[in-house]
């Protein structure tokens, strides 16, 4: 959200308030769906085609997004605030290799990935 949003004082939000604003969803790169909300209460989303846009248009201040928390570490704005969504549910993560030619750190990769994403994985 923007950094002057009311919201931006606060450390966490909820799906339901969300659904009381316009959510901007990058089509192309976002996991941000309708699903995330029941039929008779979902918001108003509006689509854009790139990140760095949909950063700008929420810097602007005339919508909200909804990320996963890599986007936190990925893409620091100005004008930019992150917040907990406290109800949302986990963003699937899959990792992709090539069976008949991996890369040599392939497997430590896995390793590691598999440790952090694990059930009982302390999670930001």
């Amino acid at each position: 959200m923007a950094a002057d949003d009311p919201w931006a004082k606060r450390r966490s939000i909820t799906l339901a308030e969300i659904a009381e604003r316009e959510v901007l969803v990058d089509r192309r790169t976002g996991t941000t769906t309708a699903d995330l909300w029941p039929p008779e209460h979902r918001p108003k989303l509006t689509p854009i085609n790139d990140v760095d846009d949909w950063l700008a248009t929420i810097a602007a201040g005339h919508f909200v997004g909804i990320t996963p928390q890599a986007t936190v570490t990925q893409y620091r704005r100005d004008g930019i605030v992150y917040r907990r969504v406290r109800d949302a549910p986990p963003v699937p993560v899959h990792l992709v290799w090539r069976r008949h030619d991996p890369h040599p750190a392939t497997h430590a990769a896995i390793a590691l990935l598999t440790e952090l994403y694990s059930p009982g994985a302390a999670h930001g």
